[in-house]
């Protein structure tokens, strides 16, 4: 017989370059892509089972909302928050937008942004000894003098969902007196013993959903939260669950009340108390609850029991250290029986 092709490409793989070399090289590197590619195609079919389509969008769906609440916190800067209704998988983001914020370094002339500020009632002097620069010095001022804000006149200003009120106070006595009053539905007060009292109008249903004005919720500090002479960052809110009071941003005082807060028709109001105010106030912020986002999980997936039933986010976009002290997970139940985690981090930051 003839010469034996196999021996032949052998040989000619030395050196030669038949046709017959070029066939054989050939089919040996068909035969390693071919087992390349089986490794491949096997590995992708092991990782493309466990991208279900329905786990990503559930998962996505939960990352989403709570990012874009916390974003709209950091775009804010007010804090924001995330609901879950663990019955129905139903999520509710929501941020509180900045209507104004006021500062009195100008020549008698009140600066910032928002609604208009206007001092009415009387003189009241600006101080070089604020809190920041300059400041307005109630102490200094005729008794009735006042420093009003139109925010009536903004018609995104609706503080029914929640409000989050803030200035810095310095007493130099200590009496009582007349701190602020948001639209007549809430306010805060300064007592002679160093305490504040806060206080709100809550709204009611009648019969046929008719919304009217409900009772007044008042809300106390311990003594000796204020003091004269110094400085302190003051705040008053309420997220359509909880009435806080904040001194120098610690939590002194805090009240369980859900549900909308009447909305007055009046101006948001500083100082101009029965007596006056015996205090220099500057730095004034007012941010209202708005910015709704909702979402549902899909169906097959629901919240695990230990799910936090609200998450809070700081105006810094990390987690409200009032609320959480410690990071958390939400955990997502699939009717397959697996499950997957969501992490939310101090800072604010979401992973899977």
């Amino acid at each position: 017989g003839g010469p034996n092709p196999l021996m032949i490409a052998v040989r000619n793989s030395t050196g030669a370059t038949s046709s017959r070399n070029r066939l054989g090289l050939t089919l040996l590197e068909l035969l390693i892509v071919m087992g390349i590619l089986g490794v491949m195609l096997g590995a992708g079919v092991g990782a493309f089972t466990g991208l279900d389509p329905g786990r990503r969008t559930a998962l996505s769906t939960v990352t989403s909302t709570l990012r874009l609440a916390r974003n709209e916190a950091l775009a804010r800067r007010a804090g924001a928050r995330v609901r879950f209704d663990l019955a129905t998988g139903a999520m509710h983001a929501t941020g509180f937008r900045v209507v104004g914020t006021w500062r009195f370094e100008g020549m008698g002339q009140v600066n910032g942004f928002g609604p208009l500020a206007e001092i009415v009632g009387g003189e009241l002097p600006f101080t070089n000894a604020g809190y920041m620069g300059r400041a307005l010095d109630f102490s200094q001022g005729h008794p009735s003098a006042r420093l009003e804000v139109a925010v009536q006149d903004d018609p995104g200003c609706d503080w029914g969902e929640g409000f989050d009120l803030g200035f810095a106070l310095r007493p130099v006595a200590m009496t009582s007196a007349r701190l602020a009053d948001l639209g007549s539905s809430a306010g805060l007060d300064m007592r002679s013993d160093g305490g504040l009292i806060g206080w709100f109008i809550g709204q009611s249903s009648m019969e046929g959903n008719r919304q009217v004005k409900g009772e007044r919720i008042r809300l106390e500090t311990p003594a000796g939260v204020l003091a004269v002479g110094r400085w302190s960052r003051v705040r008053m809110s309420h997220d359509g669950r909880f009435f806080r009071l904040y001194v120098g941003e610690v939590e002194v005082a805090r009240s369980f009340q859900e549900g909308r807060l009447w909305r007055g028709p009046s101006a948001l109001i500083i100082g101009g108390g029965p007596g006056g105010l015996p205090a220099m106030v500057d730095d004034l912020t007012l941010a209202v609850a708005g910015n709704s986002f909702h979402a549902f999980l899909p169906g097959g997936v629901s919240f695990a029991k230990e799910t936090p039933k609200e998450i809070l986010f700081s105006p810094s976009g990390a987690l409200d250290p009032v609320a959480h002290n410690a990071p958390l997970q939400i955990k997502l139940d699939f009717d397959d029986g697996l499950s997957e985690q969501i992490y939310v981090g101090l800072y604010g930051t979401v992973e899977q």
